[in-house]
């Protein structure tokens, strides 16, 4: 089932700074390509961001901005990106799968092995990064993350 525009919820959900910086960040993942498909499920909403038609994460929109992206977005093998800081950036949102407190139908405890940018991880989440509640420099650093990996 569809659910409404992205920046339909922001604006009814998020005020002031975290309002425009969200609205920013949607704008410019839109102008570079990206889309969110809206979904609800009866309890909750949500958007799946997608590039060239695929899906590769979840937005979720409460009293802050969740962005979250899976394990099928490539980040590469280091040496993708030449930018420490945004590597750093990644690694800092990085979440290792806290296998115990985790529980279907929400994860099946998973024991992802996962590579970004040269640093191995034994087992992350099934959306190993996890960006909540972020400012203007965060949410830039989102796109440009995500726009030296497509």
């Amino acid at each position: 089932m569809a659910g409404k525009l992205i920046e339909t919820a922001i604006t009814e959900k998020l005020t002031g700074d975290k309002q425009r910086d969200a609205l920013n960040f949607i704008a410019s993942m839109r102008e570079n390509g990206f889309s969110f498909e809206g979904w609800s499920d009866g309890k909750s909403e949500g958007w799946d961001p997608t590039y060239n038609g695929k899906g590769f994460g979840c937005v979720l929109i409460d009293d802050v901005f969740m962005f979250f992206i899976g394990l099928d977005w490539d980040f590469g093998h280091g040496g993708l990106i030449e930018d420490d800081e945004l590597k750093e950036f990644a690694w800092a949102h990085t979440t290792v799968c806290p296998q115990s407190v985790c529980n279907p139908p929400h994860c099946e405890n998973s024991k992802n092995r996962w590579q970004i940018f040269g640093k191995e991880y034994e087992s992350v989440c099934h959306a190993p990064l996890q960006f909540f509640d972020l400012d203007a420099k965060a949410l830039d650093n989102i796109v440009k993350l995500l726009l030296a990996t497509k």
